[in-house]
């Protein structure tokens, strides 16, 4: 999402130098590490990002996924349960979207328009991470380390300390209410007119955003376990349905454009008619996704114990004490 005057930070008379930062990026010298803005529609395919800071933790956490994957098939002659070819798929699907978010040309239509950046932060938020927790990549990458940085790190007790100390930030309802306050802070005016005028704290917007939706998944998801977990996820996702619809509505039904964005007539929008259009696409798929999964964990609540079937998923610590 953009917010304030574009004109403010790039000038008109410097729009020459988003077309000539296009053959720097494609020699692989310095450049905006967000791409530049395509101008129209018939700009938009030439728009795809090469931001370093995106690409290598993409590329690693895949080669890494992918070598555990191969060492766990190879060194167990099966994969464990709970792990196999629905937590590859999950995984590989949730990369492939952070790839169509952040490197596509919906980074650069993110930037004129506000519909699109909306979709971007969907993707962000409730469409990627839920994947990717869904993937179990802990597992992957820790049979990917040497077998004696598996067995040191199941020996490391500070670790243990620390990851027991934030254990209560990852339940389902703090992580909701920190995931909330994140959407709630960054869609103010001033945070994301600096989002607009420096590459760095745009970055860092994504960061907590994804980091932020991170915790929330792997809390409601894990809180499959147990009926007081799932209680727990069911509330936490009754927060997030209520605040994305409460945004979203904020969005729809204001009178005036509350973020300007002067590109957007080359897209044949208005300022308000944009803004109208990313509340319609906040308020259904994303609104639409907290419902089902609250759903889903009312369904839990209610299905007998004796009822519940499938293998518990698998534990990491156990696997760190494993050696081939």
């Amino acid at each position: 999402m953009r917010v304030g005057s574009l004109e403010k930070f790039y000038p008109r008379h410097k729009a020459a130098l988003g077309l000539a930062a296009i053959p720097t990026i494609l020699m692989e010298e310095p450049a905006l590490a967000h791409g530049t803005a395509p101008h129209g529609p018939e700009d938009l395919w030439h728009s795809w990002q090469f931001d370093p800071l995106i690409t290598i933790p993409l590329l690693v956490s895949s080669l890494l996924f992918a070598a555990g994957v191969r060492r766990l098939r190879s060194d167990l002659g099966r994969f464990p349960p709970g792990f196999g070819v629905p937590q590859i798929l999950c995984f590989s699907s949730g990369i492939a979207l952070l790839i169509v978010a952040l490197l596509s040309p919906l980074e650069g239509l993110s930037k004129p328009l506000l519909s699109a950046h909306m979709v971007q932060h969907i993707l962000l938020i409730a469409v990627a991470p839920p994947l990717l927790v869904l993937g179990k990549p802990e597992v992957a990458w820790l049979w990917a380390l040497p077998e004696s940085w598996r067995r040191s790190l199941a020996r490391q007790r500070r670790m243990r300390s620390v990851l027991a100390f934030l254990a209560p930030c990852a339940r389902p309802v703090p992580a909701a209410l920190i995931h909330m306050a994140t959407l709630w802070i960054w869609h103010s005016p001033a945070l994301f007119d600096a989002a607009l005028a420096s590459d760095l704290v745009h970055w860092l917007e994504h960061v907590l955003f994804f980091g932020t939706a991170l915790l929330f998944w792997r809390g409601v998801i894990k809180a499959r376990s147990g009926r007081e977990a799932a209680a727990g996820a069911l509330i936490a996702c009754f927060i997030t349905l209520l605040q994305s619809g409460l945004l979203s509505a904020l969005l729809s039904f204001a009178r005036e454009a509350l973020y300007h964005t002067p590109d957007t007539a080359n897209w044949g929008l208005t300022a308000l008619e944009d803004q109208q259009l990313a509340g319609a696409i906040m308020s259904l798929p994303m609104c639409g996704i907290y419902l089902l999964t609250g759903l889903a964990m009312a369904f839990r609540l209610l299905t007998p114990l004796g009822e519940r079937s499938g293998r518990l998923p698998v534990a990491p610590s156990s696997l760190l004490k494993q050696s081939p």
